[in-house]
């Protein structure tokens, strides 16, 4: 009897053991992900429009939201490219025209090349409404961050969200002197290039951004008739 009491406190004592080392080994990498992994890092969303920004993990909304290190780490080039991170949400062009909005989220949503149609999910650039479908889905760059909210959101952002809603913010202007750029070449051939300059037209007072971007795109089909490509070939902001 004594005998088997005591397998049973061994038995104890390293289970007990082995649960607290699996706790500390599990804090270490806690930590070295969240310095080493921007997917991982606290992310903060205005989605609550309190004047401020909330973190994530405390707005009382389905919301996936990215930072600009999280974009970044994605290689993020359009909304679209999101639809592969996040669950019930289809941010997709129309296959009939580039640049319009397919967006669907939990199966609501709107698939047509009219621009005078509303959808069922709003797109929100700097807190403004876009309230057409055409000309949404074109390459983004230069951003702060994306929220979508998932579910309908008609009490902070009225109609044509009861799908959801997608928040898009673009950086604000610097007080320090900032330049970027990114060319890109792909097969067809594309050519897409883009560069932003921020800086101060008076110190400590007025700011000021400069954003260029233009694309080439040898189009996606021919059309036999009159030998021309797609739609919309070449663009420019």
């Amino acid at each position: 009897m004594q005998k088997g009491l005591f397998s049973i406190g061994v038995c104890m004592a390293a289970l007990a053991l082995s649960t607290t080392a699996y706790g500390q080994s599990e804090t270490n990498n806690d930590d070295l992900s969240s310095d080493g992994n921007p997917l991982i890092q606290d992310i903060v969303v205005t989605a609550t429009k309190r004047g401020g920004a909330d973190s994530v993990q405390k707005v009382p909304f389905a919301v996936t939201a990215y930072g600009s290190d999280q974009l970044d780490a994605l290689n993020f080039k359009g909304v679209e490219s999101l639809s592969f991170s996040m669950p019930n949400v289809s941010l997709d062009a129309n296959n009939s025209a580039p640049g319009f909005a397919n967006f669907a989220i939990r199966g609501q949503g709107l698939g047509s090349t009219i621009p005078s149609l509303e959808g069922a999910v709003g797109v929100f650039v700097d807190g403004i409404y876009i309230a057409t479908n055409a000309g949404v889905v074109f390459d983004n760059f230069d951003l702060e961050g994306i929220e979508v909210l998932r579910g309908p959101q008609g009490i902070l952002f009225g109609k044509n969200v009861t799908g959801g809603a997608v928040l898009v913010r673009t950086t604000k202007p610097t007080n320090e002197l900032t330049a970027n750029a990114r060319f890109q070449v792909e097969t067809g051939p594309q050519v897409t290039a883009n560069a932003t300059v921020s800086g101060p037209l008076v110190k400590d007072m007025i700011q000021a951004k400069l954003a260029v971007y233009y694309n080439y795109d040898d189009g996606w089909f021919t059309n036999s008739f009159d030998g021309s490509k797609s739609l919309i070939q070449n663009y420019r902001a």
